[in-house]
């Protein structure tokens, strides 16, 4: 048994006795681990407000490669990305961040991950206004991590950056066809040259450039970006989060 320390997001917890409960963390070090947090449940408890979900956390474990759950010693908060909390929208967004890593089969240590995952929290923690540019960008992140970056810069065939008409985006690989080259093919959807252009320049934006962009067709911009993660990851197919958000978007 050795002790281990690392930052780390809490990234869903569940009650494992009456006082004792079971989290899930996204850490720096060591990828998504599972540890058992004793006494954490109640008023008294010395982790008492520390390992809320969203939670950006520092931790001292102790680490049995034998068990799947290991023992926490100590947590400290780093932040607890307050106003997210504070507001239906941007908790429904974060919730969101952090079941697509829960879920998904990211076990190992990826740091371009776990880095991300902090920014976009307290990008979104901080920002005034167009949250849903935090919510596409973590996206277009989390699929390029995976492996399935999808292309914004040029029609597939002719390679032209100019769009004035409909395209067809191809779920398949992840690029699209202009209005002159396009042609029916199987697993494209049809997308406003406008939502190629947001989706251009959000995978080139720093996470701060991004607070200024504006999308100009949500509802396009996500059946796309849901569309492609979905076909390619079929584990986020069944993402509590994302009904979640639909309700709160049903109610705006």
């Amino acid at each position: 048994m050795s002790l281990q320390k690392t930052e780390a997001v809490v990234l869903k917890t569940q009650r494992l006795s009456e006082t004792s409960k079971i989290l899930t963390l996204y850490s720096l070090k060591f990828g998504k681990i599972k540890v058992v947090a004793k006494g954490a449940r109640g008023l008294k408890s010395r982790f008492y407000g520390t390992l809320e979900p969203l939670n950006h956390i520092d931790i001292v474990y102790y680490f049995k490669e034998t068990r799947e759950l290991q023992l926490l010693s100590q947590a400290e908060i780093i932040h607890a990305f307050v106003n997210i909390r504070e507001s239906l929208d941007k908790y429904a967004f974060a919730t969101f961040f952090c079941e697509l890593v829960e879920k998904t089969q990211l076990e190992q240590t990826n740091r371009t991950l776990f880095r991300s995952l902090v920014d976009v929290l307290t990008g979104l923690n901080n920002s005034k206004e167009n949250d849903y540019n935090y919510f596409f960008w973590f996206i277009l992140k989390f699929l390029q991590i995976n492996g399935f970056k999808p292309h914004f810069d040029f029609c597939r065939i002719c390679k032209t950056e100019q769009l004035q008409e409909q395209v067809r985006f191809s779920l398949i690989d992840g690029n699209f066809t202009c209005s002159n080259c396009s042609s029916p093919e199987p697993m494209s959807i049809s997308v406003l040259p406008e939502t190629i252009f947001y989706f251009r320049s959000l995978q080139g934006a720093s996470l701060k450039q991004i607070a200024e962009l504006s999308c100009a067709n949500i509802q396009n911009s996500e059946t796309l970006l849901l569309a492609f993660l979905q076909y390619h990851i079929e584990e986020t197919k069944f993402l509590k989060s994302l009904k979640f958000l639909k309700n709160i978007k049903n109610q705006n």
